[in-house]
């Protein structure tokens, strides 16, 4: 198996290690120009190259890293369990991605349980704290008041927010039903929180901190809406919430998933090959896509996949509009919430929760996972506001999460936050976003296309809105090359 230069896996006896990869079409066998170069071999971008290739286009999938997958990869250690380095889980509720599972015979899945019943709960508020265990009844007591709070908080409109995004998979839809969808999509998450008069100080604080915690963001650099659609995702049921966002993971993971869309293409390939800048004389002429190591590549239309976090970093010509300039930099704020997989032989009774908010801990939150061949398995999530270095300093941290210590045998990550081609995890939109620049950020450069999860309207962030946005620009794209 080839290995990644990406991601990091610390271990007791042998220090860091790396992993995972496929080949680029050979230099011999590349043409000057295609049909459509499309840029990132992420979900997106696989699925667009494949559906493309299948119309009998020409494509070129262009990528800045060594694999496939973009923000998704797979570690096989060759144990029977998968480590998944970014994006994890799937859920039937997710309509595209679980039609795609099933195309490619991948719909077995592993069931995560973070939270059993009568599970282990501590709190580590800082380096220099103690781990202490919860009392399960103080525990039970404050999840069920939280849970108060969080439904208080969605109830905008006396039904629950359900008045408000009656069409969580068309934003078009929802505000033509309901025009005050964009009033209140000028709301942060601390706005909405300031309006709840029934709430003292200390609840606001509490319940500010945990609607942002899903992205981790200030509450104030977040729109309410954006917590409100995943609810709406959902049905606006809390439970499913936590069943569709974070209990089951692929079996055979993601980067089989990945592979199995590439066999599919018939195009040509290159990897380790960023992209500099994107230049298109006229709507008449050849789009030049310019890779950093100077090599160039033209195209009648590209598609960009590149997350909407670093898209800044391409010079595009002409420039972009002073509008989508702003919404891909300053309209959104970027997640940046790491998560590190922990094998550790130590036993947990029945589970097992930890929480580190409030103090300098690099991380915020992590829970017990299953397990990996003979270790149990830790999923920790990093503290977006304290830094994670996967120095050994803070590796061994994660020994003293536990009143009787943990064991640390290796350590799985990658550090998102400081990912060059990611920028962090999900773009989260700010305030006032769908009102100013949804549908700019959607509609194409001349013929360069924007495509991605980031632009989805339905699973934004998901492996699923991945899919559904290849959809759309798919249909954009072919439609664009009928009428040259």
């Amino acid at each position: 198996m080839a290995k990644s230069q990406e991601g990091f896996v610390w271990s007791s006896k042998d220090g860091f290690r790396y992993a995972a990869v496929v080949a680029s079409t050979p230099k011999s066998e590349l043409s000057a120009s295609y049909d459509v170069i499309v840029i990132g071999a992420g979900f997106a971008g696989l699925t667009v190259a494949r559906d493309l290739g299948f119309k009998g286009k020409k494509v070129l999938l262009i990528e800045a890293r060594d694999r496939i997958g973009g923000r998704c990869w797979t570690v096989d250690t060759g144990e029977t369990a998968k480590l998944e380095m970014g994006g994890t889980w799937v859920h039937w509720i997710q309509p595209h991605v679980f039609s795609e599972l099933q195309r490619c015979d991948l719909d077995e899945f592993v069931e995560t349980v973070a939270f059993p019943e009568n599970c282990e709960s501590v709190k580590k508020a800082s380096r220099q704290d103690p781990a202490v265990v919860h009392d399960p009844a103080e525990g039970q007591a404050m999840m069920e008041q939280l849970e108060g709070l969080m439904a208080k908080f969605f109830d905008i409109d006396g039904q629950g927010g359900r008045s408000v995004i009656p069409f969580p998979f068309n934003m078009a839809s929802s505000t033509k039903h309901n025009p005050e969808y964009l009033e209140l999509d000028k709301l942060s998450i601390a706005d909405r929180v300031a309006q709840m008069p029934d709430c003292d100080e200390e609840q606001r604080a509490v319940l500010g901190a945990q609607a942002a915690s899903f992205y981790g963001i200030a509450p104030e650099k977040g729109a309410f809406t954006e917590v409100l659609h995943t609810q709406a995702l959902c049905n606006f049921d809390p439970a499913m919430t936590e069943i569709a966002t974070m209990k089951y993971k692929i079996a055979e993971g993601t980067t089989a998933f990945a592979l199995a869309i590439l066999n599919d293409f018939k195009g040509d390939r290159i990897f380790s090959s960023p992209v500099q800048s994107i230049s298109q004389p006229s709507d008449h002429a050849p789009v030049a896509v310019t890779l950093k190591n100077g090599e160039q590549f033209t195209s009648n239309s590209v598609v960009s996949t590149i997350p909407v976090n670093v898209l800044s970093s391409i010079t595009f010509n002409p420039p972009l509009s002073p509008l989508k300039k702003e919404a891909f930099s300053d309209a959104v704020t970027p997640a940046r919430i790491d998560k590190l997989l922990v094998c550790t032989p130590t036993k947990f009774a029945n589970g097992f929760t930890v929480s580190c908010e409030g103090g300098d801990m690099p991380f915020a939150s992590g829970f017990l996972d299953g397990t990996h061949g003979s270790h149990n398995l830790l999923t920790l999530l990093t503290h977006p506001d304290n830094k994670f270095d996967s120095a050994e300093d803070d590796i061994r941290l994660v020994e003293t999460l536990h009143p009787s210590g943990v064991e640390v045998h290796s350590v799985y990550g990658h550090i998102w936050s400081d990912d060059p081609y990611a920028g962090g995890v999900m773009p989260v939109r700010k305030p006032g976003f769908l009102g100013k620049y949804h549908d700019e950020i959607r509609k194409p450069h001349g013929n360069v296309h924007f495509c991605g999860s980031d632009f989805a309207d339905g699973w934004r962030g998901f492996i699923s809105g991945a899919f559904e946005d290849a959809y759309r620009v798919t249909r954009e794209v072919e439609t664009s090359l009928s009428i040259k």
